[in-house]
């Protein structure tokens, strides 16, 4: 929605990427330097973990669910959005990156993608790489939009984007809590 979407959207996908590499890598290498010392108090910290993770997630899906704008009533639109257009190129990778390690929805990620690379006794060339294609995966939703942009053109998927944000805005509490039982659910099975 930005004068210049692209260099946007690439400065954002830029900070995004690199803090959760950043993240899953810190993450991998700390399960690997525990697990080196002691593999089953390295396991049973990551259970713990992933516990601990699941009950707050259920607990955050009921307060996102109790949350939901009612039926009609405007969605709140988060001052970011208005804000991002006129962002330096600096500022765009900042929010990128803020805006990787605050979604509530690449916690729970993170922590099971980088201690599930570190536990498995890769080398440091192939936990990087493990990370990275990771990384990669979760972070589909920021990048492909960007060559979608590049080959459709801003000016022509501008309204698709505006009816699509306004949608996601209007539903966000309630996928929000969707993706969190769901989440929840996963980490407590797998601890338990």
């Amino acid at each position: 929605m930005s004068p210049r979407p692209v260099r946007a959207a690439l400065c954002f996908a830029v900070g995004w990427y690199c803090a959760l590499a950043v993240a899953t890598t810190l993450v991998a290498a700390l399960t690997d330097t525990v697990a080196d010392y002691n593999e089953e108090t390295a396991r049973d910290g990551v259970d713990v973990i992933r516990l601990a993770v699941g009950v707050l997630f259920a607990v955050l899906a009921v307060r996102y669910w109790r949350a939901r704008p009612e039926a009609g009533e405007p969605p709140n639109r988060p001052r970011i959005f208005d804000r991002i257009s006129t962002l330096s190129a600096g500022g765009l990778v900042v929010t990128g990156a803020v805006a990787a390690l605050a979604n509530l929805k690449n916690l729970p990620l993170v922590l099971s993608a980088g201690s599930y690379i570190g536990a498995t006794d890769l080398a440091a060339g192939s936990t990087i790489a493990a990370s990275l294609a990771f990384v990669t995966a979760a972070s589909l939703t920021v990048l492909l939009p960007i060559p979608v942009v590049l080959l459709v053109g801003a000016a022509r998927i501008t309204p698709a984007l505006k009816s699509l944000e306004t949608w996601l805005l209007t539903n966000l509490n309630t996928i929000t809590a969707g993706i969190l039982v769901l989440i929840a659910v996963v980490l407590i099975s797998q601890s338990l």
